[in-house]
């Protein structure tokens, strides 16, 4: 069975610039063991044991380069002055960030700015140890307004540019959705506090990098998607390299080694630097769009530096390089992989589907060289020039870590729009000059039928000014794109029968030309009443309502499930008896209301698929009855 999953994705780039480094700079540091250089300091002893720079990089008194000790609150006086930071326990990756940004500063011949590192992660300990109303959370709370208060004393103006976050292991096992949410809450609770200072800067951008390890490949991703949902987050770069080439102990590759520490500051330094000084996001090796051709799947990515290579010598040569695809059904295919500038080519022996995902990380399997520990790796990075002071080796950005569905949005899908399906449009080509702002260019507001759930949209712009909406149904989709357009609108609300071009304030001047919407897979249509094929019911055979009294708008417990909402159309099927009352069935983000006695049939399109749940509750006047037979299955 083929299987879907729509994400539809509002980009909106902040017109704001990025936040400055300044003459005085507070960094904010946590996260868990690999952000304090946990190691086995018997055989990884410290490289670097000197100040970086005594005039301008510094921590706290009372405060080791590590962070504060364990179940350690610091007091005032543990900030009450400066010191020179350097590595006195055992080597971090501050030294060599700041050591690297000093350096980078140098070759563009700028003067170095003052920095104080404000660490306070702790080891081992899962996000919700380290958020808002935790004691190293507090810790950082104390040292940023230690910061402001030593620089009004200094004369010298305060700033919180940016901030670091090293994290993910304790979290691997957790609900990835959960993690996020977590993350972007701690995030936000570090903005507000900055923004109760005089930090010049008053949204510090948030540096991550992704888990390295063998059990950490969803953990990952979800690092890799929340610096790619949120503009003021970046992604440093994957882990895995260092965790292959320096790792603490042969037995043990969760943590790093001196060098692995060192090169993780360095790291994190270029991505800083370039950051600033193009008032450019940083963003990794990483995938920026994805095109399917039958077997073929061609992998657009960002490359930061260089160009785009494989190499099977740093680390040991990967099946595909890496790179695989999981089909619906969950078996794994590798590609021939081939390079063509920044575009990956993979070549499958297999027909690619809906449902199916394109991976990177995890096709070598030689956990009899890594300590027993199936450790991830690709084989793909650019050919950045910047060298290291670990061996003198360039610091080469290597492919992330990701993981990227397959669905009727993908560019090339398009066998899964219905070959009998006719274009609704019917109104030629538009052309617009200076438009008045919210009148209609083409289509009209109530003449159309939408008799299905998803349609595919094409059409050629050319858009001289002037930014026209696209309305289809209830979606509206903002047009900003020249050339050939292609995406697929889902349909909420059938009873809009909206299909319309519209000029906005911005007085839209240029034309919309071969125009084409196409409804996808006959069987989303919203009158029929049977289909071929379903997937599993995903209510839950042990819950049912019978002789169900409840007050208006209550929810009760035992009809609340979080599921998966992985597809864009379910079959809702149910048989109800209605004594007094109505009532309410929430599938994601839909409300069906129960009204009448009878056995119904409904389709149901998912738009928000964030929102995963199942759901019985009364409507606005109490409900009694029962309602029984529930099945809610995907198309």
């Amino acid at each position: 069975m083929r299987r879907y999953l729509i994400l539809f994705l509002l980009l909106f780039i902040s017109s704001n610039s990025l936040a400055a480094i300044d003459d005085y700079n507070l960094v904010l540091a946590s996260g868990q063991s690999l952000s304090i250089g946990h190691t086995d300091q018997d055989l990884n002893p410290i490289i670097f044991p000197n100040e970086v720079n005594p005039n301008k990089v510094f921590l706290f008194n009372g405060v080791r380069t590590t962070a504060p000790r364990y179940y350690q609150r610091l007091v005032e006086s543990d900030v009450r002055f400066l010191e020179p930071l350097k590595d006195v326990t055992r080597q971090t990756h501050a030294y060599s960030m700041f050591k690297m940004l000093e350096y980078l500063y140098s070759i563009e011949n700028k003067p170095f700015p003052k920095f104080v590192y404000a660490p306070h992660g702790r080891g081992g300990q899962k996000i919700s140890k380290l958020e808002y109303g935790t004691e190293p959370f507090e810790n950082g709370l104390t040292m940023l307004r230690a910061g402001e208060r030593l620089a009004a004393q200094s004369g010298e103006s305060f700033n919180v540019p940016f901030i670091t976050w090293i994290h993910g292991e304790s979290n691997a096992n957790s609900n990835l959705q959960d993690y996020k949410q977590k993350l972007g809450k701690l995030y936000n609770a570090y903005q507000n506090k900055v923004q109760t200072t005089s930090s010049k800067t008053r949204n510090p951008i948030l540096f991550v990098d992704q888990t390295g390890v063998s059990y950490g490949h969803d953990i990952a991703v979800s690092l890799w998607e929340f610096a790619n949902d949120n503009e003021t987050v970046s992604l440093v770069m994957p882990k895995y390299f260092l965790n292959r080439n320096y790792f603490n102990r042969p037995d043990e590759r969760t943590h790093l080694n001196t060098k692995g520490y060192i090169l993780q500051g360095e790291y994190f330094a270029k991505a800083i630097f370039s950051t600033f000084e193009s008032n450019k996001k940083w963003k990794p090796l990483q995938p920026e769009s994805l095109k399917i051709e039958n077997n073929k799947a061609f992998v657009k990515l960002h490359v930061p530096e260089g160009d785009l290579t494989v190499d099977t010598h740093t680390l040991p040569e990967a099946p595909g390089y890496g790179l695989k695809y999981i089909s619906p059904n969950n078996i794994e295919y590798i590609p021939q992989v081939s390079i063509q500038g920044d575009t990956l080519t993979l070549e499958f022996n297999t027909t690619l589907e809906v449902g199916g995902k394109i991976d990177s990380g995890f096709t070598l399997d030689d956990r009899y060289n890594t300590a027993n520990q199936k450790t991830p790796v690709t084989n793909i990075r650019d050919t950045s020039t910047l060298i290291s002071s670990v061996d003198q080796q360039p610091l080469h950005n290597w492919l992330v870590q990701f993981s990227i569905e397959i669905t009727p949005q993908t560019p090339g899908m398009s066998s899964s729009v219905n070959p009998s399906g006719n274009n609704i449009w019917h109104d030629g080509d538009i052309v617009a000059d200076m438009t008045e702002p919210y009148s209609i260019i083409g289509g009209s507001y109530n003449n159309r039928d939408l008799n299905y759930a998803l349609y595919r949209v094409s059409f050629d712009a050319e858009i001289e000014s002037g930014t026209p909406i696209f309305n289809i149904g209830d979606s509206s989709i903002p047009i900003t794109k020249e050339g050939d357009n292609s995406f697929v609108a889902i349909v909420c609300e059938p009873t809009e029968d909206m299909v319309s071009v519209v000029s906005t304030q911005t007085m839209f001047t240029g034309a919309m030309q071969s125009i084409s919407l196409k409804p996808i897979l006959s069987e989303t249509n919203f009158d029929q009443y049977s289909v071929e094929e379903l997937g599993d019911n995903i209510w839950p055979n042990n819950v049912t309502v019978e002789n169900y009294e409840a007050d208006d708008f209550l929810v009760t417990g035992d009809y609340f499930i979080k599921t998966k909402l992985q597809y864009p159309i379910y079959l809702l099927e149910y048989e109800v008896q209605v004594n007094e009352g109505s009532a309410y069935i929430n599938i994601g983000d839909f409300h069906k209301s129960i009204n009448d006695t009878g056995v119904f049939y409904s389709r149901v399109p998912i738009c928000k698929p964030e929102f995963g749940r199942l759901r019985f509750s009364s409507g606005k006047s109490g409900f009694s009855g029962k309602i029984s037979n529930i099945e809610i299955e995907p198309i």
